[in-house]
């Protein structure tokens, strides 16, 4: 666990308390969003980012400690501890444990292996990226749906881009922005959900087989990314788990978006600039 600022160590070690003492109670996103005090949208971006597992992984890692603790330091039969460990029955606490360790439950207990809790994720340093905190401006976007991987929403970009250009909709530098709606490690891939577009003018009479929606005006930390998307991934896990922990700053209820600076038609992917946009609570 990485971070210097006691707000979200304590956040993050009251989550994991949470989880050990609860293992058989409800341990929901919205429930452990509340424990920790944070923003329901962001919270597991931050909780991946400071541990290195997702909640998922965490709960199941910690249930899989205690089941084999109870199997071999207890009498407590098979059943009883799939319920003390959160499982509705037996056979998906037998099902989870024997792909962890390659043995049913009752062949486990009668093995003379040693009982030893499990570590969590080494992380390695992330590369540091320039953050700012700023003011943003609002924006009206004209936008097409996307579901899927975040890396294809070129794709949907260009479909909307030649929409626009056949009804005589002006393209030409313009904004690009992303809406990123969901966690990518939370949600799995073929749900995601975003919206791509372009600026358009608030008083713009948008033709009627079109969609827009808004960006509230907000306080954001911009994070200044260059180079090609696929290294987003790593720009985003900085953002929340380094730098947001160490500067203690709270997160807004509304996405994450991205401002495409650079035109990837004509640009290197190496010399691409994109400006990440977290916003900020006040």
């Amino acid at each position: 666990m990485i971070t210097s600022n006691p707000t979200y160590e304590r956040r993050i070690l009251r989550v994991l308390g949470h989880i050990h003492d609860n293992l058989d109670g409800d341990l929901s996103l919205d429930t452990l969003a509340k424990v920790a005090c944070m923003s329901p949208f962001h919270w597991h971006r931050v909780f991946f980012g400071i541990t290195g597992e997702t909640l998922a992984a965490c709960i199941r890692r910690t249930r899989m400690d205690r089941a084999t603790f109870l199997l071999l330091q207890t009498e407590y039969s098979v059943a009883e501890i799939a319920a003390r460990c959160g499982y509705g029955n037996v056979q998906s606490f037998a099902r989870s444990f024997q792909a962890d360790y390659g043995l049913t439950p009752a062949k486990f207990r009668k093995s003379e292996i040693n009982y030893r809790a499990s570590e969590t994720p080494q992380q390695n340093s992330p590369k540091s990226f320039d953050i700012k905190i700023r003011q943003q401006p609002g924006f009206r976007l004209v936008v097409e749906s996307h579901s899927g991987d975040y890396q294809f929403l070129g794709s949907t970009l260009a479909q909307l881009h030649a929409r626009m250009v056949l009804r005589g909709m002006a393209t030409d530098d313009i904004p690009v922005i992303t809406v990123l709606h969901d966690d990518p490690f939370l949600v799995a891939e073929p749900e995601l959900r975003s919206d791509a577009g372009f600026v358009i003018p608030t008083d713009y009479p948008l033709p009627a087989e079109f969609k827009d929606t808004t960006i509230a005006p907000a306080r954001c930390a911009v994070l200044h990314f260059k180079g090609p998307y696929v290294g987003l991934f790593e720009a985003y896990r900085y953002l929340y788990g380094h730098w947001v922990p160490q500067n203690g700053v709270e997160l807004a209820d509304a996405p994450i978006y991205a401002v495409i600076i650079d035109d990837p038609r004509t640009v290197s992917p190496n010399e691409l600039r994109t400006d990440i946009c977290l916003p900020l609570a006040g």
